[in-house]
Parts: C-alpha cells; structure tokens; sequence
C-alpha cells in the first residue's frame, strides 16, 4: 500500500469514528426527548436528564479513531533519494 491510500483509510476511519460518536450523541438527545414528552413513557412525564457517553465508553469509537490516527501517520512519512 502507498503512503496515499494509507491518509486516505486514516483519514476515513477518523471520520467513522466521528459519526459513530455523534450519532450515540444525537439519539440520546431524541431519546430524552421522547420520553420528556410522554410517547415513550405511557405519559407519565418522567424527569430525564441527558446521559452522554465518554469518549472511551463504546469501543468503536476510540478503536477507529486510534488506528486512523496510525494510518495516517504512517501515510506521511516520505522517503529521501
């Protein structure tokens, strides 16, 4: 592999790595919504406060941005003739 296809997968694994976190993000919000607004909960209104997962709590998230962040490294370094 050359050092071009090697920024180009780190770069998309950095990427991946990025919506998967958002997305944890954006459905916890919708789903505290939902149950703010009494469809989830049988309308009962319960209190709920957001819940937002660390960094490092789902493994696919550090793991695809960890070895993004290998590859693109390693796709930068050029040889001297």
């Amino acid at each position: 592999m050359g050092n071009h296809v090697n920024k180009i997968l780190g770069a998309i694994f950095m990427i991946v790595s990025a919506l998967i976190y958002t997305t944890e993000r954006i459905v916890e919000k919708l789903s505290a919504a939902l149950q703010a607004a009494g469809y989830a909960s049988h309308g009962t209104g319960s209190d709920r406060t957001y819940h937002y997962q660390s960094f490092f709590d789902n493994f696919f998230v550090w793991f695809f941005f960890f070895l993004g962040f290998l590859l693109l490294a390693y796709g930068f370094p050029q040889k001297n003739k």
